[in-house]
């Protein structure tokens, strides 16, 4: 087949990166842009630069369009730029631009009147700039069968596999701008995230870049995650996405959930965010440097120093080295582990940890879990003073530290296990509990002179991941004490595949701040998953082909992967409850209050996890979030 001959007008950061790939794959382009440095740069790769939209358009059967707004393609094609009235008979315009749906079902009737037979196709991309240039985006058309046929050859050489991918969905233009609305629903929400949680982590004293090295691989984690730290930490100077883009797509969402009057709780406050950014002095910047925002409060300064190469350098995690040498030897010793708390994960980790050859003691206020514990062959106590005396170690797996604190100290005039506890042992916190609640552990620790020290290693990755030892842990502590814990750590984080456990630097209570960071991102991913499906299901789209693409592009989460099959299809017991993710996330908003440090995505997700909880879904799994639209008659229940 012929290569078509490609008009594109628009050479933005994305623009010029996709007209140029074009160019490299022996396409003949005729190129504008209003900015003639950009205009200069792509005729540098190849391509035939003019001076006007009409010009670049005459004899092209494939015309490109990614400019700004809605309101460019309508002067460019119908006003000044009179492209429309050029474009030759059966030719055919991709709108690569993110407009709002209703717009091009417009722009089609009137191309429609011209009489020319020229299709539209509606493409709203998704990849960055990077892979604008590699010819590796993700694209989303629809339009009529013959538009789409007529300018497959193109977009195919825009989403080259296997990074790239094109999905055709559906037959009508509006219907893929529909699709990139909910996409960007994502991604708006998702940038603003990794912003306001490294924000965050700076005022908090950590090192940026070892959270964001450890989170990359814990339920927090997201493609805007990944892709967004590194420009705010270290930027290469090179112009990626504007700010002005996010801010403009999240305000077509918002215009388009007023006019529906459909309530999107962290668009909101996104489109706020952004438009506070943009008033702070940002309009120039990469949207991942948001972070900036922050500064502008009397926050510490985000950006490094160093080249990427020194700062990874300091970012390093302890090396622990592990005693005694090997798990079997450390099974072989006579050492026993008390867990205290066998509920939803504290259960598959008992179980994980016998499985390994550890020498476990399980216990638990609730008898049926230690039935549970024991009708799988392991051994349990309903004293837990008594196997105290006998344990190395206590490991706690239990909802807050006020009960840490009542097993360890006692209350309500019944003794705690700290007096029995043979000196120089290892408590090792599972939970979720904040920094200085863990510091105030040691603390009445070191006052019992017993040298008894605590691990402070919050756990990530639910029952599943726990019932096949492969949870991420953020361990922190003395290195002596984590070197005594890190055989029972190792058992219950290590797959075959790769090493979730991580040491971090900074003694007890790092751990829980790393826990505490990946927790907001989590919420905050899981609340803006349930906000986007309830919109496309208000928008009656297809759910199950919405989920399938946006979850392969920018749009990605851990907690979407995960959770968005639950919103379908609920399961019948919890992996983990609205209760404690709830609970989570107020304990990092009252830390992040200590530092004055605003988390506006922060609060407005823990207000849509009090209004599940206040609704009776406590203790059912926390994906009960995307239920909250049901009294609107909107359900994702398959």
């Amino acid at each position: 087949m012929s290569q078509v001959k490609v008009g594109w007008i628009g050479l933005g950061a994305m623009g010029s990166g996709m007209a140029s790939s074009l160019v490299s794959q022996g396409y003949e382009v005729k190129a504008y842009d209003v900015y003639k440095p950009s205009l200069e740069s792509v005729v540098q790769k190849g391509a035939k630069g003019f001076d006007t939209p009409a010009e670049a358009a005459q004899g092209v059967q494939v015309l490109g369009l990614m400019v700004v707004n809605a309101t460019q393609v309508e002067d460019v094609l119908f006003g000044e730029g009179k492209v429309a009235e050029v474009l030759e008979q059966d030719s055919t315009i991709i709108c690569f631009s993110t407009v709002p749906p209703s717009f091009l079902v417009s722009v089609a009737e009137r191309l429609d009147a011209l009489g020319k037979n020229i299709g539209l196709c509606d493409c709203p991309v998704s990849g960055g700039s990077t892979r604008a240039g590699s010819g590796e985006l993700t694209i989303m058309t629809s339009g009529t069968p013959s538009s789409v046929q007529r300018a497959k050859q193109v977009l195919d050489a825009l989403t080259r596999p296997p990074v790239g991918g094109l999905s055709v969905v559906g037959d009508k233009v509006g219907i893929a701008s529909d699709f990139k609305l909910i996409n960007q629903v994502f991604c708006a929400v998702q940038i603003l995230s990794q912003g306001e949680v490294i924000a965050l982590a700076k005022n908090w004293g950590m090192n940026v870049r070892l959270v964001y090295n450890v989170l990359k691989g814990a339920s927090g984690d997201a493609f805007m995650f990944r892709h967004r730290v590194p420009w705010s930490l270290n930027h290469d100077g090179i112009p990626k996405s504007a700010m002005t883009i996010i801010a403009k797509d999240v305000g077509i969402v918002m215009d388009e959930s007023r006019l529906l009057e459909f309530p999107l709780p962290m668009s909101s406050i996104t489109e706020q965010v952004f438009t506070a950014g943009l008033g702070a002095g940002l309009v120039r910047e990469d949207d991942g440097w948001i972070s900036k925002l922050w500064e502008r409060f009397g926050g510490q300064a985000i950006g490094e120093k160093g080249t990427v190469e020194e700062e990874e350098r300091k970012a390093q995690e302890l090396q622990i080295t592990p005693s005694p040498a090997t798990l079997e030897d450390y099974a072989k010793q006579s050492k026993n582990v008390l867990v205290v708390g066998l509920g939803i994960i504290g259960l598959p980790i008992a179980q994980t940890l016998a499985k390994n050859g550890v020498k476990v003691v399980g216990y638990d206020v609730n008898l049926e879990n230690l039935d549970k514990f024991s009708a799988t062959g392991g051994k349990v106590t309903s004293d837990v003073q008594s196997a105290a005396k006998d344990a190395e170690s206590v490991f706690f797996v239990v909802n807050d530290a006020k009960q840490i604190q009542s097993v360890l100290f006692g209350s309500e005039g019944n003794p705690g296990v700290a007096s029995v506890l043979p000196e120089k042992s290892t408590i090792i916190i599972a939970s979720t509990i904040s920094p200085n609640e863990a510091s105030s552990l040691q603390a009445q620790l070191n006052a019992l002179s017993k040298d008894i020290q605590i691990v402070d290693a919050p756990v990530s990755g639910g029952p599943s991941r726990a019932s096949t030892g492969d949870l991420s842990i953020f361990a922190s502590g003395s290195e002596a004490a984590l070197s005594e814990a890190y055989w029972i750590l190792s058992a219950i984080s290590s797959s075959k595949t790769k090493d979730n456990l991580h040491f971090i630097p900074g003694g007890v209570g790092s751990g829980s701040k790393i826990k505490l960071l990946n927790n907001l991102l989590a919420a905050i991913h899981l609340a803006v998953a349930a906000e986007a499906l309830n919109f496309a299901k208000f928008k009656k789209m297809d759910l199950q082909k919405v989920f399938e693409v946006v979850k392969n592009g920018a749009a990605w989460s851990y907690m979407m992967v995960d959770r968005v099959p639950r919103m379908m299809d609920p399961p019948s017991s919890p992996h983990a409850t609205t209760s404690t993710i709830l609970k989570d996330v107020n304990l990092v908003l009252s830390e992040a209050k200590k530092l004055n440090t605003p988390l506006f995505l922060g609060q407005a997700a823990s207000q849509q996890f009090a209004r599940a909880v206040a609704k009776g879904w406590g203790g059912e799994d926390d994906s009960s979030l995307g239920r909250l639209w049901e009294d609107m008659g909107v359900s994702l229940r398959q």
